[in-house]
């Protein structure tokens, strides 16, 4: 109760007495204001300091040629102003990252090489690995040119770096002779830096001289045909179907007149038309098991390395009729049926007659 009177009596007195308590609360008032003023200053620079520490934070980062350059805080600020990319990428945390690739262009070869001809190995795959033409490996291997759609594994392949023909000189040959067999001028094997060709054009006996863009004549392979009697239902209907299913692992090129279809090993191998069976057995000539079938409108159709025949020839066939199963016989790599259409005992293009 004391200090309620007392309290109640001191307000009394100041109420009492305003004109004497103005110096009092002018003095309160100044006191006042000054430390709302120190409160705003201090709230104002600590909203700068954290700006600062951002705009820091942006100068570090690396600039765009990659390098880590520190940037004054103040240019940083400007920067932010004028470019916001970067005060998006300095919020993101985005590091920028070197681009270690080096794009190596394909240089030519040098330099004669040899190959090993491994399962599943075409002539068509292996000139592309090496940038050439089938035509190329068949005219620079003269044992696969006597078979040249047909390899072996284990096979050793010479492999030229460039397309063209590799020759081997014979007695009889000259620089002339030469290039009219191959169809190129005198200058094109003369300029050839991988021939050693002395100043007088003369020649080594068994020495090998590349042909840059040079060309054989296409021989085709023959067997023996059937000559007996022909029973009249052989009567080719003119519409060819295909021989069986898989995956076409070769194309139909120069030295492969012919298309390559791969499966298991056993698949079924069926007549591609109507006709009789002209050849039936095993060849010497890289087909291996070989059947032969006769149209009698011009066409004959190939089938080749069979793992097993089940038509003997003279046997009339009808198309879609199972003569024989895949396999890999001969000159093979895999399990695969070699394909030909010839006519008039040309091969042509298969993929010409297959709907």
């Amino acid at each position: 109760m004391h200090i309620m009177a007392s309290v109640a009596a001191r307000i009394w007195r100041w109420s009492g007495d305003r004109a004497g308590q103005r110096p009092t609360m002018g003095r309160l008032t100044a006191h006042a204001g000054l430390v709302l003023v120190v409160a705003v200053l201090g709230a104002v620079g600590s909203t700068q300091l954290n700006s600062s520490s951002d705009i820091t934070g942006i100068a570090d980062y690396s600039l765009l040629d990659g390098s880590a350059q520190s940037v004054d805080a103040a240019s940083a600020a400007v920067e932010i102003v004028e470019r916001p990319y970067y005060r998006v990428a300095a919020q993101a945390r985005i590091a920028r990252q070197a681009d270690i690739h080096t794009a190596i262009p394909e240089r030519p070869r040098l330099e004669i090489t040899t190959y090993t001809v491994a399962a599943g190995d075409t002539a068509e795959k292996i000139a592309e690995g090496f940038g050439l033409q089938p035509s190329t490996l068949m005219w620079s291997n003269p044992e696969m040119e006597k078979i040249p759609d047909l390899l072996r594994v284990g096979q050793e392949l010479t492999i030229l770096p460039l397309d063209g023909v590799y020759h081997t000189v014979e007695v009889s040959d000259t620089l002339e002779s030469i290039a009219q067999a191959y169809k190129v001028d005198v200058d094109t094997i003369t300029r050839c830096a991988w021939n050693d060709i002395p100043p007088n054009g003369s020649l080594s006996v068994g020495g090998k001289l590349i042909v840059p863009g040079g060309s054989k004549p296409y021989v085709a392979r023959t067997v023996t045909a059937y000559a007996g009697p022909v029973a009249d239902s052989a009567e080719a209907s003119g519409i060819f179907s295909w021989p069986t299913s898989g995956v076409l692992t070769q194309g139909y090129w120069y030295g492969h007149r012919a298309i390559d279809i791969g499966a298991a090993l056993g698949t079924a191998i069926r007549a591609s038309d109507n006709g009789f069976v002209n050849f039936a057995g095993w060849t010497d000539i890289g087909y291996g098991y070989l059947v032969v079938v006769e149209h009698q409108n011009g066409y004959q159709t190939y089938y080749a390395h069979l793992s097993n025949i089940f038509v003997r020839e003279g046997e009339a066939v009808s198309g879609g009729q199972v003569i024989g199963a895949m396999g890999s016989t001969g000159n093979s790599t895999g399990p695969h049926l070699h394909f030909e259409i010839r006519y008039n005992g040309y091969p042509t293009n298969p993929l010409i007659y297959l709907p």
